[in-house]
């Protein structure tokens, strides 16, 4: 019988199954490093076509490991940061 005090860990699976990934590492990575980037940045600095970049950021998204940030000001820029 399951012990009720203890509820499983959904998040645990997610986090494994997002920075498994060796480019999904690498990406996170980078923005930890950067303090964030555009997608057009993640392509060129990772050399990969901008939908497998896309498909990627999505994973660690869904994981919550990463946010898609509007930033206001000169130009308006979009970047994708490592979450807090």
């Amino acid at each position: 019988m399951q012990d009720q005090g203890k509820q499983p860990n959904q998040t645990e699976p997610a986090l494994k199954q997002a920075l498994g990934h060796p480019k999904r590492l690498e990406i996170f990575d980078y923005l930890t490093q950067k303090g964030g980037a555009d997608g057009a940045e993640l392509v060129e600095a990772l050399d990969l076509p901008a939908s497998r970049v896309k498909y990627h950021l999505s994973v660690l998204q869904g994981a919550d490991l990463i946010a898609y940030a509007e930033e206001r000001g000169r130009g308006s820029t979009n970047r994708y940061v490592a979450a807090a």
